[in-house]
C-alpha cells in the first residue's frame, strides 16, 4: 500500500481533475439522454394525436362512410374517398418507414384500423395500379399493413382480420359514423341570435 497522500490541489493533482471532468461529461450525456428520451415521446404523443384527429376529421367520417356503405352493397368503391383515406395510411406509413414516427406505438394504437382498412381498399387499389399500370399506388400503406399484421400475429396484440370479419365491422359501424357525421353538422350550426328588446318595449310587459 502507497503511503504517499492523495494530492487534490496543487502538483500531483491532475488526476482528481481528469477524473471530475470524466464525470461532469458522463453526468452531462445521461441528462441529454433524458431529456432526448423525453422530446421523443413528446414528439410521438403529439404525432398521435395528430393522426387521431384527421382520422376522424368530418371530411374523413364522410369518406369512410362512404366506403363502408359500397363495402356493404357489394358496389365499386368510390376514388375519391379510396384515396382520402388511402393517403392517410399512406402517409402514416411513409413516416414509420422514415422513423419519423414509431412503429411499435401505431401498431399498438392503430393496428386493427390499418389491417381492416387495407382490407377494404386493397382490391380497388390493385384495379388502380393496373390501370395506372403504377404498382407504387399506396405502397407505403400497403407495406405497414402487411407489418402490423405481421407483428400482431406474432404477438398475439390484436386479432387477425379477414374480409369477412372486416365485412362485419364495417356494416356495424355504419349508424356510428352516420351519427357522428350528424355531431359534426350541429356543432357547425351558429345558434340565431335574437333581436334586443328595447327597453321601452321590456317594461311594458
Amino acid at each position: 500500500m502507497s503511503a504517499e497522500p492523495i494530492v487534490f490541489w496543487g502538483p500531483g493533482s491532475e488526476w482528481f481533475w481528469t477524473m471530475l471532468q470524466f464525470v461532469v461529461v458522463a453526468v452531462t450525456l445521461v441528462g441529454i439522454s433524458y431529456q432526448f428520451r423525453l422530446q421523443r415521446a413528446a414528439n410521438a404523443f403529439e404525432h398521435l394525436n395528430r393522426m387521431g384527429e384527421q382520422l376522424d376529421s368530418e371530411q374523413m367520417l364522410r369518406a369512410r362512410l362512404e366506403v363502408a356503405r359500397a363495402l356493404v352493397a357489394g358496389a365499386e368503391t368510390p376514388q375519391g374517398a379510396l384515396f382520402l383515406i388511402g393517403n392517410y395510411w399512406d402517409s402514416i406509413g411513409s413516416l414509420v418507414r422514415e422513423r419519423h414516427v414509431d412503429e411499435r406505438l401505431v401498431s399498438e394504437t392503430l393496428g386493427g384500423a390499418v389491417t381492416i382498412w387495407w382490407i377494404a381498399l386493397s382490391e380497388a387499389t390493385g384495379r388502380i395500379r393496373k390501370e395506372r399500370m403504377d404498382p407504387t399506388v399506396l405502397a407505403n400503406f400497403e407495406w405497414l399493413a402487411k407489418r402490423v399484421s405481421g407483428d400482431d400475429a406474432k404477438s398475439g396484440a390484436a386479432p387477425v382480420y379477414d374480409k369477412t370479419a372486416a365485412l362485419r365491422i364495417f356494416e356495424a359501424g355504419i349508424p356510428s359514423l352516420v351519427d357522428r357525421i350528424r355531431m359534426a353538422e350541429e356543432s357547425r350550426m351558429v345558434p340565431e341570435r335574437r333581436a334586443p328588446r328595447s327597453r321601452r318595449a321590456a317594461s311594458v310587459e
